[in-house]
């Protein structure tokens, strides 16, 4: 038998905390991935600000953390609805960078220049994830999955 106690606090839960309507596409997107020898990053700051009166853009950053790199991106907001996403490693490395994005749009690859710089630009809101791969198997950082 249920306590009507119980059953009062999971039914005030249920109302009030519930979970995003994606949670299901979120899963699903994380653990798909094949790469499950990557060291995971952890998100450790996100700003947001605008760009000023005159503007439409808004930016946000976002830093993630690993014990081997840290990745920072900027996300900008464009006019047309879609995202520019410019992005620095750290160290300072000419890496891949693998735009992760859930289908049907295809990823996108870049490779970041020697300071650690990289840019995908015309990317649609949604899910996404960034693995980073150092050359010659030299390990990869993957960040946890935002939401463009």
């Amino acid at each position: 038998m249920s306590d009507p106690v119980d059953a009062e606090i999971l039914e005030r839960i249920a109302r009030w905390d519930r979970p995003p309507p994606d949670l299901d596409e979120r899963v699903l997107f994380a653990i798909e991935l094949d790469q499950v020898d990557a060291e995971v990053a952890r998100l450790t700051e996100t700003a947001y600000a605008g760009s000023g009166a005159r503007a439409a853009e808004r930016t946000r950053t976002i830093t993630f953390e690993a014990d081997s790199r840290t990745v920072m991106i900027t996300v900008v907001e464009r006019p047309d609805n879609l995202v520019r996403i410019d992005g620095w490693l750290a160290p300072g490395a000419a890496l891949r960078v693998e735009l992760r994005l859930p289908e049907p749009a295809a990823s996108r690859t870049v490779t970041a220049d020697r300071a650690g710089r990289f840019v995908f630009d015309e990317v649609p809101h949604g899910l996404a994830q960034l693995l980073v791969e150092a050359q010659n198997g030299g390990g990869r950082v993957v960040t946890p999955s935002l939401v463009l």
